[in-house]
């Protein structure tokens, strides 16, 4: 008989334990203070968003800000493909949207829950409701004592406690290296306070380019939400994420461009002269919300100084190439993220002290790690979860084979 205990029964360790308890002789312990899977049933907005279509393994690693080269030697393993033929063995069917997110076909995050709860129903798998505080390892065993005070001895340890529980404690109790964590995939607070009554206020498939320190660092494009503390949406997540790592603050922001108009400077300014050219007896503030939301262009020509009633005929070429050029690079400063707002988290169990073909410890044998824990995050779509499903299950395979 082989004991694991699992510690975390988010979505990776609940895959680590279908998967090796299909060896009988496993004897498994699945450990966590909150109900199983809780956590699933609010991803994807109810709708639990499991993947993501990309079934070439090194287009889909490019979507992981952190961890993308690691990830690899996990998809050969479990891919998006075996992810779909996995639930679908479960009984839960699955479609994938134009944008290639992949949901269940009711649409509901509980059916994926449910499907896990059922295959976790085995002999050779049980729960404990509590939580872990301690782990020792001595004597080629791990001794886990529980919140409750109940000391436990196991042959195997996995970690799976996702990137905001005390796994990482652990880990470092177990020698383990944690890179340092931040919040990602989350919204901004932005220096500009004159925007916030654009609350609500979403534009559509934008392009941003994104500076640090005087220097471009990269171009993200997608939906872009202003709110009233800052900005968020899709493309706002992507920034979080690849800027996790950037020390920004008030006096060294974030520094944010957003082509409104999705055309070069002088294009549009020739395309803007022409209008004006046109439309002589039309309000400034009319023309610019030909090109952009009209409450957003009453706020960008306030924040010029510019009257909104003004007949673009009384609006001198000065002028016109200014708010051509504003349309054009749209400045924002980001200035610290939404506090409580971070959807994931960067950082973690560095991945060097890992083996990328079973996810083992190379630093303490029968030691496993798998999910947001690992020092990998991606980005929103199917990403995080997809690493769970992938890591989970090579996690549980070393399991199962090691008997």
């Amino acid at each position: 008989m082989n004991n694991i205990a699992i510690i975390g029964a988010g979505p990776s360790g609940a895959m680590a334990a279908i998967i090796a308890s299909e060896n009988a002789a496993n004897q498994i312990t699945l450990f966590d203070k909150s109900s199983l899977l809780q956590t699933l049933l609010c991803t994807g907005g109810g709708r639990c968003n499991l993947s993501y279509a990309e079934f070439d393994n090194r287009e889909l690693a490019k979507f992981y800000p952190r961890g993308g080269k690691f990830l690899l030697s996990v998809f050969s393993q479990f891919s998006v493909e075996d992810s779909v033929e996995f639930f679908k063995n479960l009984g839960v069917e699955t479609y994938t949207q134009p944008d290639n997110r992949i949901f269940p076909k009711s649409n509901k995050a509980s059916d994926i829950r449910n499907a896990l709860l059922k295959a976790l129903n085995k002999p050779n798998i049980k729960t404990e409701k509590t939580s872990i505080s301690d782990v020792e390892y001595s004597n080629n065993k791990f001794h886990l004592i529980a919140q409750n005070g109940k000391a436990m001895e196991f042959d195997n340890l996995v970690i799976s406690t996702g990137g905001r529980g005390n796994g990482h404690k652990l880990a470092k109790k177990l020698s383990h290296s944690i890179t340092p964590l931040r919040p990602a995939l989350c919204s901004l607070v932005i220096k500009e306070s004159t925007f916030k009554e654009l609350s609500g206020l979403t534009l559509k498939n934008i392009k941003a380019d994104v500076y640090f320190g005087g220097e471009k660092q990269f171009t993200q494009s997608g939906d872009f939400l202003f709110t009233h503390f800052g900005v968020s949406g899709p493309l706002v997540y992507k920034i979080s994420s690849y800027s996790a790592f950037f020390d920004y603050s008030e006096l060294t922001p974030l520094n944010i461009k957003l082509n409104l108009v999705n055309k070069a400077e002088d294009e549009f300014d020739k395309i803007l002269a022409l209008n004006f050219l046109n439309n002589g007896k039309k309000s400034l503030l009319n023309v610019i919300s030909e090109y952009i939301p009209k409450s957003l262009a009453k706020a960008v020509l306030n924040s010029l100084d510019e009257d909104c009633e003004k007949k673009v005929s009384e609006v001198n070429k000065a002028t016109r190439r200014k708010i051509a050029s504003t349309l054009c690079c749209f400045e924002l400063n980001a200035i610290k993220t939404h506090q409580g707002g971070e959807v994931v988290t960067a950082g973690g169990v560095d991945l060097n002290e890992l083996n990328p073909k079973t996810l083992e410890s190379k630093i303490i044998k029968n030691l496993f790690f798998c999910g947001e824990i690992l020092n990998i995050d991606g980005l929103t779509g199917g990403f995080n979860l997809q690493n769970c499903w992938s890591s989970g299950f090579v996690v549980g395979n070393s399991l199962k084979n090691r008997v």
